[in-house]
């Protein structure tokens, strides 16, 4: 493999790093991040960690996230943060570019570097990489699953036509060579034992992978689904082109077979939380009755088809910066015409998947943005490959350095945008990171919550009581993250309505309850404060009128 091909994909995984890892605790847990760490917590800490069908996805997530603990030293659950959590994702995020030295010798280096780049600055792939949630996950080992199955065709000479893996330039050219009709046939492999072996061990990898989508998310059967049809559609297509023979002529050979179980077996092991759960195999299948009810649109989360593409394309909220990665969606667009010309088996794979599972996705009412990173993986790919043919096709000459030189300064803006939207702050000092002004915030957790925590904390710090302190939390909304923030308190109490009991020293209650705790005539609580835990999501905190003495007197006193 080339050096400088390892020396560029080292570069872009060292821009990746520098976008993702920095300030993982910046930004408060999402609530769906709050759940997933109290999910990993009865794994850490009890070990009894179940599948359940109706909720909270795969299994994946709280296994995989085991070796960040240990890393940490395997301290106690109460002390990790959000960075313990999130650095798993930023991981799986930067294996999405490592993943493409797999792909590089029949994907071409140039398109295998420009890919690289993408990935690293992309502002949907940074953002989303440093949330501690299943689908980054997922993305990953989609594309190792993708690859695998690939290169086990490749291996096994399962392709019966002739593909362009030609390594000049020209011969990589989208539309083929100098004369736009590139055929160079991929020589056989031998029948030796090591061809052999090589050809099985693709076969395997790409059912741990299969496997390992399976028990991430339900989602997974949208991306099999894409899968099937490009096959379908490249068979169609190659018809329709007049092409001597199908562009797969696929062969059944025993290694066919393998990863079928392979699937099967590491999906059973998570699912059944390594063999203690049996059910979990059961419930890995009756899941998809309530997430199927969820697609199709029972559930709050509906937004129109648009709904990824004007995130991606064009973002702008009243006062707020232009956000847009169209400069990777023309290039994708470039790429997918290309492999709708051009010979390359691969990137023609690639295209096909990438449209079908793009209309998927637009066409289900149910919509979080984070679930376009899917299909959006599959459009940084071919916008490698159209930035490749871009610069090659320049003519004369001198026009391709400037080309790159256009390139580069695209991908710095997007860079930059990377930058903002994780770290920047408005006018008003507030951070991009949680504001409905970035196209990637979605029913974000604020800071007012962190606020509320930091209160309660120092309320129960002046009881002697201390974190046994008796907290109830009442809100028909979700109150997430709160149980995550409020982890260390050992008698909380939640609730979706005001309980028929004794109130207790310290309450957490939704607005929309109007609990009016402080206006009861024995005058025990007094309303202590008003916080925003997401937007327009509004909590109470009522306080023992003695306990909320005995904290005030901890505070520091006001300066003149």
């Amino acid at each position: 493999m080339s050096r400088w091909l390892l020396a560029g994909l080292a570069l872009a995984l060292g821009i990746g790093l520098a976008l993702r890892a920095p300030g993982l605790t910046l930004r408060p847990f999402h609530n769906d991040e709050g759940v997933n760490a109290m999910k990993f917590r009865r794994l850490y800490v009890n070990n009894n960690y179940k599948y359940d069908p109706n909720e909270f996805h795969g299994p994946t997530l709280p296994y995989l996230t085991l070796p960040s603990a240990w890393l940490r030293g395997g301290g106690s659950f109460n002390d990790f943060s959000e960075a313990a959590y999130r650095s798993v994702t930023v991981a799986f995020g930067l294996g999405l570019i490592l993943l493409l030295l797999l792909l590089a010798p029949d994907f071409g280096r140039e398109e295998t570097l420009w890919a690289a780049v993408f990935i690293a600055v992309s502002p949907a792939m940074v953002f989303y990489s440093r949330y501690y949630i299943h689908e980054m996950l997922l993305v990953f080992f989609t594309g190792w699953t993708f690859i695998c199955f690939w290169k086990y065709s490749r291996s096994a000479h399962a392709f019966g036509e002739r593909t362009s893996l030609a390594s000049s330039p020209q011969d990589r050219a989208i539309g083929g060579g100098a004369d736009g009709d590139t055929r160079v046939a991929c020589a056989p492999l031998n029948n030796s034992g090591v061809a052999g072996t090589r050809c099985a061990g693709w076969a395997v990898t790409g059912g741990i992978g299969l496997g390992l989508m399976w028990a991430t998310k339900e989602t997974f059967v949208f991306a099999l689904a894409a899968m099937a049809l490009a096959l379908g559609t490249n068979f169609v297509w190659s018809k329709f082109r007049g092409e001597e023979e199908p562009r797969i002529a696929f062969q059944w050979k025993w290694t066919s077979l393998v990863p079928i179980p392979v699937a099967a077996m590491t999906g059973a092991l998570f699912f059944t939380s390594f063999f203690t759960n049996p059910a979990g195999l059961l419930d890995s299948v009756r899941t998809y009755a309530p997430w199927f009810q969820r697609a199709g649109g029972a559930t709050e989360h509906v937004h129109p088809w648009t709904f990824y593409f004007e995130r991606l394309l064009f973002f702008h909220t009243a006062h707020g910066p232009i956000w847009s990665e169209a400069f990777i969606v023309a290039l994708a667009l470039v790429g997918f015409v290309g492999a709708l010309r051009g010979r390359s088996l691969l990137l023609r794979l690639i295209a096909f998947y990438t449209f079908w599972l793009t209309l998927i996705y637009a066409l289900l009412p149910y919509k979080t943005p984070w679930c376009l990173l899917g299909f959006y993986h599959g459009a940084i790919l071919l916008a490698g490959a159209g930035a490749a043919w871009l610069r090659r096709a320049c003519r004369p000459g001198w026009l391709k350095p400037l080309v790159a030189l256009v390139f580069a300064a695209c991908v710095i803006q997007l860079g930059w945008q990377s930058w903002r939207g994780n770290f920047g702050f408005d006018a008003k000092g507030a951070p991009y990171c949680v504001s409905p002004k970035n196209p990637y915030v979605y029913s974000q957790t604020l800071p007012d919550a962190l606020r509320l925590v930091t209160t309660v904390e120092g309320i129960a710090h002046a009881n002697p009581e201390g974190y046994a302190t008796v907290v109830e939390v009442m809100a028909r909304e979700s109150y997430w993250p709160l149980p995550w923030y409020f982890r260390r308190f050992t008698n909380m109490g939640y609730w979706d309505k005001i309980p028929d009991q004794p109130l207790a020293p310290i309450m957490i209650v939704s607005a929309n309850l109007h609990a009016n705790f402080d206006e009861q005539p024995a005058k025990t609580h007094l309303m202590a404060g008003y916080f925003e835990l997401r937007p327009q999501v509004f909590l109470e905190l009522y306080v023992k009128t003695n306990l909320w003495g005995a904290y005030v007197k901890t505070l520091p006193p006001d300066k003149d």
